[in-house]
């Protein structure tokens, strides 16, 4: 059985994605990379739908490097849809 990289062994949240994720900026006070050493990580951020979550919809955010394919475990904040998207 083959183990997501990105899950960190708290599970793949691949099933509660919804969308496609959107780079909010550089993150900022990070160091490199740890995986191949590029300079500058972003902050993602994506939809998401979990029944854990108040009102089951939220936002999902998240590092990553856009050299390879390490990213940090993802946070999901519940939030409101307004229908483009999440606001919270």
């Amino acid at each position: 059985m083959s183990r997501n990289i990105r899950d960190y062994g708290r599970g793949d949240s691949t099933p509660f994605v919804r969308g496609v994720p959107r780079v909010v900026g550089p993150a900022t006070g990070l160091p490199p990379c740890p995986n191949c050493g590029c300079e500058i990580l972003y902050d993602i951020e994506v939809n998401v739908e979990n029944p854990m979550l108040l009102g089951t919809v939220g936002v999902g955010r998240y590092v990553g490097c856009p050299a390879c394919p390490f990213a940090t475990p993802m946070l999901m904040v519940a939030g409101r849809s307004s229908g483009k998207g999440v606001q919270t």
